[in-house]
Order: structure tokens, then C-alpha cells, then sequence
């Protein structure tokens, strides 16, 4: 047995020894850099090993001790922190750093090398594909549908009694994501109800993020036979099964679609110089007709297409109303604007109505600012990049942490508190503009940023004009939690009160 032993550790030593001299370069640069020690093998892995509310604090203390561009090290991944918004700028906004880091491997294997979770020309080719339907004039044609939904979200939220507090990302995130799919998607209602597992993907898509985060961090997942062992690895293999499903079905209607259509007319919807302007192809049309993506690649850019867009809206949806639960002095002037603007009654929102309130606009930058959807971001360097006195080498990792940027005192005045006022004319102009990226910068920022604003907007206005929103909590006892994106610990609890109790129908009387 012990010369069992023995030999596994000799061949251990060998492959370490081999790594070593096979990355000495990486290594000696890594030395410039100030960081925590590390361990043999495994770096400085075990300082990520935490609960997922306890890694926002770990990562803070790293760049307190250490400074605004500091490393550690996830197993051989050497990862370069940058926190000074000069840099990060310069660095995002380099077309030579569009590569996703080595961590995005784990989001790979679920979502493929496509439009969130890849990189290089694949992620660029289908990217350009999918961009028309996120440009202003398609998102205009969208209105009706995020209004109609928002209806149907309105008559779901007057049945709650009124002092029963609830998870209202639970009922938001049903909306969003039927609006996705009756927009982007192209499919209509009865369709979209009738998807294969929709209800349970909304439901399961949270828990695979926290399993993708978890490989991310925690050194012993990423090998992978330990992680085939796991009850996490027959979960993300059978939402990957779910996943197919949902996903060649939305394709098989889109192609059905297609088919149907004449010739001539096909070929200019797709035209080069009608493509642009055109708003009655669907992101997963453009997608066929192109002809670039195997049927593999078709089905989980397909899927990314969905969660990209009806998780994030409905988390950042949910995050305003609960700061405006916490903060009644901001909710009721936020009221105010949306009362003067729309008036007594419920009616559709519209892009001219949402042009007339800066206020609205000023809150949902203070909650991006707090809350952001991606909290982390990571580029490979593929060339050596040059930092002031530093030089970052190629092979590296670097990391921004948008969460403690949003929150350093070095450019936020009492960072912690929820203040929309930071985003009046005044004070943005004597701000840094690069300390506030809840959309990434250049070539890979956020493709969906103004879909989604439209469309929280629309749900925001709709529900804060006939209820008051209100919580048993307090915001000093928020507690967060950072697993791809940020979200409360124990969800988005709030209360509802019709504004007006003539509101309440018959049938709704039994909330009183």
C-alpha cells in the first residue's frame, strides 16, 4: 500500500514540476503582483471554499489588503483583480480582450460557446446575427406584448391578500419570461404555454446557476470525476435533458413558421439591408436562416437567448420594488412622477411615457448599481497587457468585481445605502464613469440592456402606480448573495396595498 502511495505522489510531483517549468514565465510575472500566499497545487482555493453570502466579504478583504490590481491563484488559473476604473476601462473596451476566462468553461458546458457564455468569432458571428432584435425599433414593437403580460401579472397580484408578505420575483419571473418568448422567441401565447417543461426550467434555472458557481470556485468540483459523483451532477444533467426539449421545440415552431412563408418575402426579411430595420423575424429565425449554427449549437443558443434576458429582468424588476419597499420616501416620489404621467387609471406604458420620468430612471441605476447581474466578470489575456507598472501576462485571467466597484467608498459617498440621487445630472458628471459598468463595456457589454430596461420599467410603473409596496423587513438586514449574479438570501419578501381601495373588485374584497 505504501509504495501505492509513494508512487501517486511521485507522479503528482512530476506533473507539478512539469507544469512549473512549462509556465515559469506566468509564474515569475505572477511574483509582481501583491496577493495571499498560496498553497501547492491548489493556490489560494481554499479561501473561495465559503457559503455563497460569505464570498462577497472574502473577495473585499482581498482588494482592502491588497490593492486596486492584486492576483490569486484558482488551482494553475492565475487571476489579476482590477479595481481602478481607468484601467478597466482601457481593458474592456480592447477588442483583443474579448475571450470569457477559464471559469466560464462550467457555463460552457450547459449553454454552449454562443452569445453568454463564449467567446472569440463564434460568440462575435452570433452575436451579429441575434443584434437587430435588440435595436430600438424592434423593442418598440415590443411594447404590446410586455404590457399585455404585465395585465396578466396585474390580475395575479390584486388576488393576494394584502397582509400576506410573498416572493414577488416568483410571479415576476413567470411574466418575463413568457414576454421573452412571445418576443425574441417569436412564438405566440398559446405556444409559449404550452412548451415543453417551461414552468419547471423557471423554477430550476436559480439552483444550475448556483451549481455552475459552485464549479467555479470550489477547486475539488472542477475535477471531474469527483463532480460526476454529486447529486448537483444529476441535477444540471437532467435540466440539460429539460433544457433540449424546451429549446427544439421553440425551434421545430420557428421552422414551421419559416416554411410557411413565401420565398420572396423570406428573402427580404433577411436581406443585408433590411435586416436591421425588420421586426418580424425572431432572434431564433435569424438564427436558421443563417445557416451558421449546427443543430447542437441552435438549441442551447437558443436557450441562452431565454434565460439571459427572463431572469435577469425579472431579478432587477424584483430588487426595485423591494428598494422601494424598504424606502418609502423614494417610493412615494417615484409615485408621484408615475401618477403625473399616467394618470388615475391603469393603462399601458409607452416609450414617450417613460421618457417623462427621470426619477424611475434615477432608482433603477441606484439598484443596478447595488444589485448588479453580473457581479464578476473575467477575460482571458491572450497578449501581454500593461498596467501602469505592471504588466499582466498572457495566460492570465483578469477580474472585475463589479459588485465592490458599484460599492467602493473611493467613489461612492456611503456606498451601502440606497440613494437615487447619485444619478441626478450633477452628480453623474463629477463621477468617475467607469466606476459604474452594471452592463460590462465595449464589445462585450450587455446585448440585452435595452430590452430589459423597457420591459422592468413597464412591470415597475404598472405595479407602484395602483399599490404601495411594503416589507416586515429593513434594508440594514439584507442579506446577499452572489452566485453569477446577485440575489437576496431569503428572496424578494414584500407586501402589496391597493393605493386606492375603490381598486378592489368584488371578487378581491376577501384581501381586506
Amino acid at each position: 500500500m505504501s509504495w501505492v502511495l509513494l508512487g501517486l505522489v511521485s507522479v503528482l510531483a512530476s506533473f507539478w514540476l512539469r507544469w512549473r517549468y512549462k509556465n515559469r514565465r506566468l509564474l515569475a510575472m505572477a511574483k509582481n503582483f501583491p496577493g495571499p500566499p498560496t498553497l501547492p497545487g491548489l493556490g489560494n482555493a481554499l479561501k473561495f471554499v465559503c457559503k455563497p453570502e460569505e464570498l462577497i466579504t472574502v473577495i473585499k478583504e482581498l482588494i482592502r489588503e491588497y490593492g486596486d490590481v492584486m492576483r490569486f491563484w484558482l488551482g494553475p488559473d492565475l487571476n489579476i483583480v482590477v479595481s481602478d476604473p481607468d484601467s478597466i476601462k482601457t481593458i474592456l473596451t480592447n477588442n483583443k480582450n474579448s475571450y470569457k476566462g477559464p471559469q466560464c468553461r462550467f457555463m460552457v458546458d450547459i449553454l454552449g460557446g454562443g452569445i453568454l457564455s463564449g467567446s472569440g468569432p463564434t460568440w462575435r458571428k452570433h452575436r451579429k446575427i441575434a443584434n437587430p432584435n435588440y435595436g430600438k425599433r424592434a423593442i418598440e414593437s415590443y411594447e404590446s406584448v410586455f404590457n399585455r403580460e404585465t395585465d396578466l401579472l396585474m390580475l395575479k397580484l390584486r388576488s393576494i391578500p394584502i397582509n400576506r408578505q410573498f416572493d414577488i420575483y416568483e410571479c415576476i419571473v413567470t411574466t418575463t419570461s413568457y414576454v421573452v418568448c412571445q418576443t425574441l422567441m417569436g412564438l405566440d401565447k398559446e405556444q409559449t404555454i404550452n412548451l415543453p417543461h417551461i414552468h419547471p426550467i423557471i423554477e430550476k434555472t436559480p439552483p444550475l446557476y448556483d451549481i455552475v458557481f459552485d464549479r467555479m470556485t470550489k477547486w475539488y468540483l472542477q475535477i471531474e470525476p469527483i463532480f460526476w459523483m454529486t447529486k448537483e451532477y444529476q441535477q444540471q444533467k437532467q435540466f440539460i435533458e429539460m433544457m433540449t426539449e424546451f429549446s427544439a421545440k421553440i425551434v421545430q415552431h420557428r421552422m414551421e413558421t419559416l416554411k410557411n412563408l413565401e420565398k420572396e418575402e423570406m428573402n427580404l426579411m433577411n436581406s443585408e439591408e433590411d435586416s436591421s430595420r425588420n421586426t418580424k423575424l425572431s432572434v431564433i429565425d435569424r438564427f436558421i436562416l443563417s445557416q451558421e449554427l449546427k443543430r447542437d449549437e441552435l438549441l442551447k443558443e437558443t436557450f441562452t437567448i431565454f434565460t439571459s434576458s427572463q431572469e435577469a429582468s425579472a431579478k432587477i424588476s424584483s430588487f426595485t420594488l423591494l428598494m422601494m419597499a424598504y424606502h418609502p420616501d423614494c417610493q412615494e416620489k417615484l409615485y408621484k412622477e408615475i401618477k403625473t404621467v399616467i394618470g388615475d387609471k391603469d393603462r399601458h406604458v409607452t416609450s414617450e411615457d417613460l421618457k417623462q420620468m427621470p426619477y424611475l430612471d434615477m432608482v433603477f441605476k441606484e439598484v443596478l448599481r447595488l444589485f448588479p447581474i453580473g457581479a464578476m466578470l473575467q477575460r482571458t489575456i491572450t497578449e501581454d497587457i500593461v498596467l501602469d507598472s505592471s504588466v499582466v501576462p498572457a495566460g492570465a485571467s483578469l477580474v472585475i468585481p463589479i459588485y465592490h466597484i458599484h460599492r467602493d467608498p473611493r467613489f461612492w459617498t456611503k456606498p451601502e445605502d440606497f440613494d437615487p440621487e447619485r444619478f441626478n445630472p450633477v452628480n453623474t458628471k463629477l463621477r468617475n464613469a467607469s466606476c459604474y459598468i452594471p452592463f460590462s463595456l465595449g464589445p462585450m457589454d450587455c446585448l440585452g440592456r435595452y430590452f430589459g430596461t423597457k420591459l422592468i420599467k413597464t412591470i415597475v410603473v404598472r405595479i407602484l402606480r395602483e399599490f404601495e409596496v411594503t416589507s416586515l423587513n429593513a434594508y440594514k438586514d439584507l442579506q446577499l448573495t452572489i452566485a453569477i449574479s446577485t440575489a437576496p438570501v431569503n428572496g424578494f419578501q414584500l407586501m402589496l396595498k391597493p393605493r386606492d381601495d375603490s381598486q378592489i373588485v368584488d371578487g378581491d374584497k376577501h384581501r381586506n
